[in-house]
């Protein structure tokens, strides 16, 4: 019997999530714009996406990103993740570009949030949305785990580029 690794088993997870989601419009919707997969990585951004070297990446969880719009002026974010912490609740944010480097905390003009709860393995899915904000012309996604005894979350996960909007 053939011995599945780590990362054979992520690859297969990935895929069934992956596959296993088909949206279709409704009659007479406006069409959105399609998705596709975000990588996200241990690399802490300002706001306006630019690296910041002072902060460490932490953490092995493998997460993933979709945005995409619905044709309605709603932005919908799906965020998988798998080996991440277990039973854990994650915060997740979507920025909407373009924007200054400060001012994109939950709450911002611009910015979507939603949470994302991790099972006993360490994996986990999250939808959800907001409006589009006017003027925006991409977005990107942080997934963090807020730390108790600092500012900086003990654990986060960036988008690698920004997706258009």
């Amino acid at each position: 019997m053939t011995k599945l690794t780590r990362t054979t088993w992520f690859a297969v997870a990935t895929a069934l999530v992956t596959c296993a989601v088909v949206i279709t419009p409704a009659a007479g919707a406006a069409p959105g714009t399609a998705s596709s997969p975000m990588p996200m990585s241990g690399q802490w951004r300002a706001c306006d996406f630019s690296k910041l070297k002072s902060v460490d990446a932490v953490g092995y969880a493998r997460p993933v990103a979709h945005i995409r719009t619905d044709g309605s002026g709603t932005l919908v974010a799906t965020v998988d993740v798998a080996t991440a912490v277990p039973n854990t609740r994650y915060d997740v944010r979507v920025i909407q570009m373009p924007r200054p480097s400060l001012g994109c905390g939950p709450g911002a003009p611009g910015v979507v949030t939603g949470t994302l709860q991790t099972d006993a393995i360490g994996g986990g899915s999250t939808t959800f949305g907001g409006p589009v904000a006017s003027g925006a012309t991409g977005a990107w996604v942080v997934l963090e785990r807020p730390s108790p005894y600092a500012q900086v979350p003990a654990e986060f996960y960036t988008t690698e580029f920004i997706a258009s909007v």
